[in-house]
């Protein structure tokens, strides 16, 4: 009784296992033929069925077979770059103002723009079909969205206050004579009051010496600032400088994006929806664009 019940055991595991090796075999047969055919959208599908029946098919799915799923995990930078080719091509069109750098097999450099000093705004996940931003960047440019409704500009605020810190150190430069002739009243007229002092000194003239040092200290701290201020000031003309490229840099970008898109809401809607709508693009031109592509190769 007991070898009937661990042989008819061994049985059923040894079913299980052909079922399971059989499932595996399936999986990467189909994903192999759609590889084959240039069928980018079947691709898609068999690398996350579960994300492609939700948002492709409208329809609850079971998760994923991640034991079936994951005997490709190694040929993820591979797959990347292949499924690439139609994905940049339809992103060119519709994203026209974003360029791409393959730095790594499988791996791509999102750049915003083809002018000078253009930003690297991030990177493009082929497999998931998503942006995937360099938050710092996105932030900067969201904000300037928001602050052109106020005709402001991202960097305004912060030019205004270093132009403004600048014409105070040009005033330390350009009054130093007057300064150097207040000093010197400042000390006559401290002369004055300490040959006045005697044992018995009244408060008001105390509170005079005092604030008559005080006075001295402050010009001579406004001394020492302007024997750096030349400096100062051209390292804050430079930090300017590099702010209004910034704003200039911005202002292309938003420019880019109304042209594309009319709003940045928009902008955002599309970058939600890349994944279905790139999938949709695809439907019913599988066939076709897998023999094109298979002619050119």
């Amino acid at each position: 009784m007991i070898d009937e019940k661990h042989e008819n055991k061994a049985v059923d595991i040894s079913s299980l296992i052909e079922r399971q090796i059989a499932a595996k075999i399936k999986y990467l047969q189909e994903l192999n033929e759609a590889v084959d055919a240039h069928h980018d959208r079947e691709v898609y599908q068999l690398l996350d069925n579960q994300r492609y029946a939700k948002e492709i098919e409208h329809r609850e799915q079971q998760p994923n077979n991640q034991g079936v799923m994951s005997l490709v995990d190694d040929l993820a930078d591979q797959l990347s770059n292949y499924l690439s080719v139609k994905l940049i091509k339809y992103l060119g069109k519709t994203y026209p103002f974003f360029y791409y750098e393959e730095y790594q097999t499988g791996h791509y450099r999102i750049y915003f723009g083809n002018w000078w000093d253009r930003r690297q705004f991030g990177e493009l996940d082929v497999l998931n079909v998503r942006f995937s931003f360099n938050q710092t960047e996105y932030a900067k440019l969201q904000k300037s969205f928001e602050l052109a409704k106020d005709n402001k500009r991202y960097n305004s605020d912060r030019i205004e206050k270093i132009s403004s810190e600048n014409d105070r150190l040009q005033g330390l430069i350009d009054h130093q004579r007057e300064r150097e002739e207040e000093r010197q009243s400042v000390e006559s007229q401290l002369e004055e009051i300490n040959a006045r002092s005697g044992l018995f000194e009244s408060s008001k003239n105390k509170e005079t010496r005092q604030e008559l040092v005080d006075q001295l200290q402050k010009l001579e701290d406004e001394e020492q600032e302007a024997r750096t201020a030349s400096k100062t000031i051209h390292e804050n003309e430079q930090v300017v400088l590099s702010l209004s490229k910034e704003n200039t840099i911005l202002s292309y970008e938003q420019k880019s994006i109304i042209d594309t898109f009319g709003s940045f809401e928009d902008f955002e809607l599309a970058n939600r929806n890349l994944y279905a709508d790139y999938l949709a693009s695809l439907e019913g031109g599988n066939s076709e664009e897998g023999k094109v592509s298979a002619d050119e190769q």
